[in-house]
């Protein structure tokens, strides 16, 4: 995870995103790629009085200079101590459409963004274009909701389904784990399965998985599952939820819903979408 590309358009959400893609950068010691993707309306509702009697091309010079100062906050900063550097780019276009061709021409590895609010009726994010980024970038998607709050990376739940995938995508939960040295809970909500079905899982995959703080959960939960992940989340204080995508369809993702809908029963955790056709 070397290169991490970071949307910001200056809002409180976005900069709370930036903190949790500054800790995975020491970590891993990463670079980290600051992109606003500008457009005059969004930039005048965050500036304010700031914006009255610009021009666009003075507009975008102050855009650039708070993408810059936010670079050098970070460069500077003795706390970034492990960051490989932070830098800034400035683009025009649809949000989605710049991600996607900054991660395939700069080969970024993990891409970090705000989401700002999503509604428990219909689980559509409003005022965020998380879903189709999530759905069309080919890279690890981590979503922060703007009421999380970063306090390490220690409890992380990998939200399993008894899929195929789930020993390549544990693999990377794992890898992830090993360098904040988290403790991994495999949750599976279950509605229909057997145990015998659970144990058998559970016996795969710890055949090849070598790592010490991981542990299997078999939750039975009747109503939702996106209330069942949500509620061991809370119970047990964790940290980040991880989801696998698998290529480009909601539906055959996990449990067969969209991600969205798991996603509206938390908001106030950041979720890591793995993307295991990378």
């Amino acid at each position: 995870m070397k290169k991490i590309l970071c949307p910001v358009d200056f809002s409180s959400t976005s900069l709370n995103a930036l903190e949790f893609a500054v800790a995975i950068a020491k970590k891993f010691h990463s670079s980290i790629t600051l992109i606003n993707v500008f457009t005059e309306r969004d930039f005048n509702q965050i500036v304010g009085e700031e914006a009255l009697g610009k021009t666009f091309k003075e507009l975008m010079n102050m855009a650039m200079a708070r993408l810059r100062n936010l670079a050098d906050s970070i460069n500077n900063d003795p706390s970034s101590k492990g960051i490989d550097k932070c830098e800034y780019s400035l683009e025009l276009g649809e949000l989605t459409d710049q991600l996607e061709f900054q991660v395939t021409d700069h080969r970024f590895d993990l891409v970090v963004m705000g989401t700002t609010g999503i509604s428990k009726t219909n689980g559509i994010f409003f005022g965020s274009h998380t879903e189709d980024v999530i759905d069309k970038i080919k890279i690890p998607v981590l979503c922060v909701p703007g009421s999380a709050v970063y306090q390490g990376f220690n409890k992380l739940v990998y939200a399993s389904d008894f899929a195929e995938e789930d020993k390549l995508a544990i693999q990377e939960v794992i890898s992830f784990a090993t360098m904040f040295d988290s403790r991994v809970s495999v949750l599976h909500i279950n509605q229909s399965d057997t145990d015998l079905q659970y144990k058998e899982f559970v016996e795969e995959l710890s055949s090849f998985i070598q790592y010490e703080k991981i542990g299997f959960v078999n939750k039975e939960f009747k109503d939702s599952v996106g209330m069942g992940i949500n509620e061991y989340m809370e119970d047990e204080n964790s940290d980040l939820l991880v989801v696998f995508k698998r290529h480009r369809n909601f539906v055959q993702s996990i449990f067969h819903k969209s991600i969205t809908k798991v996603l509206a029963y938390s908001t106030n955790k950041p979720l890591l979408v793995l993307k295991l056709e990378a």
